[in-house]
């Protein structure tokens, strides 16, 4: 069989970031800069505004400070098939970001390894929330940071982005939209409001018992549905719609651009959120350079960088809180109280029951768009 070049499975990207953290097995720590010269990483990120943040703000200054050939290329949901369809001793890659999604499947095709926290630094500064919820998944990679949903409103409308109840405010009915194709972050928003379960613990059941909230959803009158971020942007600047479910991956180059007609913000209720773990592929030949990436991702100077063009949030607890999320967590309270997580658990739950769920929000679809 003819082995897939592994550049041949995704497109290239470019370079990675600072700081030298005491893991090497090859040089000591002194001689760090030098061990890794000219050798080569592959580091999937998500898409988008995602990687290009990555890119710049992760990738190309590792590259600068170690003299490698990281690169950054974008994915979403295909990470864990490009794994399988390779062969299981040359991936298309060496790290992978994970929600828990990709972890849950990922870990059942065993394509990831184990990580030797004894050799990780930084771990002691990570909010204890990511652990808490990770389960023995958390013997596999360091925690990045995570991502979530925000609220995004037109200032004209007079609505802030404080509550998700403004979705259903007769003010703004035909001028509201959200996500239709990930339809399970939308069942999270009205799971958020639902005072009957914790969390987001009403999505995680039997479709049955979930009606409730395809009946909630089922109030609104959409401007459209959006299919990607570039569709919900041309919807918010032509104002046919003028409060949105965002991704906070979008957020912070949107409100860049657009905060002078916009606001967005995590309302008060909280919101559902994924976790950002980067996992070492199985089969990798540049294992210990992936070790180095992994502690320099969890380096305050690296997370620090990040954040300060994101608006995703980040694993460690001593970062300085950047002035586009003045409310940004501080502590391992904040985060249970900010975010409900759409865990492993909820997604043992919840994917068996995907093509019923589908067909469902199908017809919440049809029944909720305008004209």
């Amino acid at each position: 069989m003819r082995k897939l070049n592994r550049r041949s499975v995704m497109k290239l990207g470019a370079s990675a970031a600072v700081m030298a953290p005491a893991i090497i097995g090859r040089a000591p720590v002194a001689s760090a800069q030098d061990a890794f010269k000219d050798e080569s990483l592959i580091v999937v990120s998500w898409s988008g505004n995602h990687e290009l943040n990555f890119r710049e703000a992760v990738i190309k200054p590792f590259n600068e400070k170690y003299g490698t050939k990281a690169e950054t290329v974008g994915g979403w949901d295909q990470m864990v098939a490009q794994i399988v369809a390779a062969p299981a001793d040359n991936p298309p890659f060496d790290l992978t970001i994970a929600d828990e999604y990709t972890t849950a499947a990922g870990l059942a095709e065993k394509l990831f390894l184990e990580t030797d926290r004894s050799k990780i630094k930084g771990l002691d500064a990570v909010f204890p929330w990511f652990d808490d919820l990770r389960g023995d998944a958390r013997k596999y990679g360091i925690p990045f940071g995570g991502g979530s949903l925000w609220m995004l409103t037109a200032k004209s409308t007079g609505f802030k982005p404080d509550s998700w109840k403004n979705f259903w405010d007769e003010k703004l009915r035909g001028k509201t939209t959200m996500d239709a194709a990930a339809f399970y972050w939308d069942l999270c928003i009205p799971a958020i409001l639902s005072d009957k379960m914790p969390g987001i613990d009403e999505v995680f059941q039997k479709p049955a018992d979930m009606e409730p909230l395809f009946l909630e959803l089922e109030k609104l009158k959409m401007a459209k549905w959006y299919k990607d971020g570039a569709e919900l942007s041309n919807l918010m600047l032509q104002d046919e719609a003028q409060v949105a479910m965002m991704y906070s991956s979008d957020a912070y180059g949107f409100m860049k651009d657009h905060g002078s007609e916009f606001e967005a913000a995590i309302p008060t209720e909280g919101t559902a959120s994924y976790t950002n773990w980067f996992m070492k592929v199985r089969g990798t030949k540049h294992g210990e350079l992936a070790d180095l990436f992994m502690n320099y991702l969890l380096e305050k100077e690296t997370q620090q960088s990040f954040l300060n063009v994101a608006t995703d949030f980040m694993a460690r607890s001593d970062l300085e809180v950047p002035a586009h999320w003045p409310n940004y967590p501080k502590s391992n309270d904040d985060m249970n109280r900010m975010f409900k997580l759409f865990s492993l658990e909820g997604w043992t739950i919840f994917g068996p029951n995907w093509d019923v769920l589908d067909a469902r929000m199908k017809e919440t679809i049809s029944r909720t768009t305008q004209g």
